[in-house]
Order: C-alpha cells, then sequence, then structure tokens
C-alpha cells in the first residue's frame, strides 16, 4: 500500500470513527444542558429530528398511526406535532368525521402547521396552543391521545401524563413514542414509570431500545 493509499485509509477509518463519537459527545452535552436548564425544543431542530431516514426505517409514520388504534370518527390529541408528518397520518386513519386537535407551546410551530395544512388541503387537524399540565378539554372527552418524542421535554412527565388520564375516554389510548437520536430519550422502563406513576396501564409495547412505541390505557 503507498503512502497516498495509506492517506485516504485513515481519512475513511476517521470519518467512520468520528461520526458516532460526534454524536456521543453532541448527545451527552445536549442532554447535560437541558437537565440543568429544561426548555422547548426551537421549531427548527425538527428538521433534524424528523427527517427521511426516520420516516423510512425508525418511525414509519403509517405504521405509528396504525398502532395508535385510531379509528373513523375518533377524536384525538397530538401534543407536540412538529412538522405535521405523523400528525397527517393520523389524520387520514380517521376520516371522514375524524378531528385531531395539534397542540403545542410554541406559536411558530404551529403556524408552520397550518400553514403545511392550507397547501395540502387538509381539513381534519386543528392546530392550537395549550397547556399539557392544564388541558382545555373536558373529562373523558378524548379517543386516543399520542405524543412522538415529545413528553420526555416536558418537565415532570408523570403530571402530564394524569392529565392525559382526565381528559382520555375509559376505553381509550395514549401512545408514546421515543428515538434514541432524540437528546431527551428516556429508557422504556423509564417511560413505563411515569405511566405507571400517573395510574396508566400498559396494553401494547412495540420496537427496540432504537425506537419504540407504548401503549397506555386508564
Amino acid at each position: 500500500m503507498n503512502l497516498s493509499m495509506m492517506h485516504v485509509a485513515l481519512i475513511i477509518f476517521l470519518v467512520i470513527i468520528g461520526i458516532p463519537i460526534s454524536f456521543i459527545i453532541y448527545h451527552t452535552i445536549v442532554r447535560i444542558i437541558r437537565k440543568i436548564h429544561p426548555f422547548p425544543v426551537p421549531h427548527f431542530v425538527t428538521n433534524l429530528i424528523d427527517n427521511p431516514i426516520r420516516r423510512k426505517y425508525w418511525q414509519i409514520p403509517e405504521e405509528i398511526a396504525e398502532r395508535t388504534g385510531v379509528k373513523p370518527g375518533d377524536v384525538v390529541l397530538e401534543v407536540g406535532p412538529g412538522k405535521g408528518t405523523y400528525t397527517m397520518a393520523v389524520a387520514k386513519r380517521i376520516l371522514p368525521d375524524g378531528i385531531v386537535y395539534a397542540i403545542d407551546i410554541q406559536q411558530p410551530v404551529l403556524d408552520r402547521l397550518e400553514k403545511r395544512l392550507r397547501e395540502e388541503g387538509i381539513t381534519n387537524i386543528i392546530p392550537k396552543i395549550d397547556d399539557a399540565y392544564d388541558l382545555s378539554f373536558e373529562d373523558e372527552s378524548i379517543d386516543v391521545i399520542f405524543a412522538i418524542a415529545c413528553l420526555p421535554e416536558i418537565p415532570k412527565p408523570a403530571s402530564v401524563l394524569k392529565e392525559f388520564k382526565r381528559v382520555l375516554k375509559p376505553d381509550g389510548r395514549i401512545s408514546l413514542c421515543e428515538l434514541f437520536i432524540d437528546p431527551d430519550y428516556p429508557l422504556r422502563k423509564t417511560e413505563k414509570k411515569w405511566a405507571k406513576k400517573a395510574g396508566l396501564t400498559l396494553k401494547e409495547e412495540y420496537g427496540n431500545w432504537w425506537a419504540y412505541q407504548l401503549n397506555f390505557g386508564k
């Protein structure tokens, strides 16, 4: 092997090793910062998290929507809709009379979602500002609640799940999906502990350590 080939091989090796190491360092730093000073994920970050690779291989929107158990006519609540990819997958399954309330605390997130809905002619999704600790919905009024890589970024997640339980119908479902590359990623057992503390019961679980989905009921 000549010197130039050795240089190329060394560069390739460093790139292969450097990418995962850089990710681990980034992931660790962000987790530490958010533990010390919790803050909502900026809306532009969703462009990085909600990417084509994620949607094709790790968290397929149609598959996740099916696993939530939604059906035509359901009233659905999504917390943290991001770009609306998963919102629209769920909204499609509850046609013609179902509706999705997509709530967030950041107006820019909802503004972007509303723009996308207008462009695509989708009318059964209602974006709105709301407080996950004190939802503006009546008791037992929601069929399905879902959150994609969102619950862990909210301080006191067990308290949020208690509020979810309040608005959930007796036979309803709460579906939580997490992805390892999310800076706030919790272990599966951690999310189960939050749900147990909120008085919820595990109904179904899917996936693995990299990406998982948990369904809870009352």
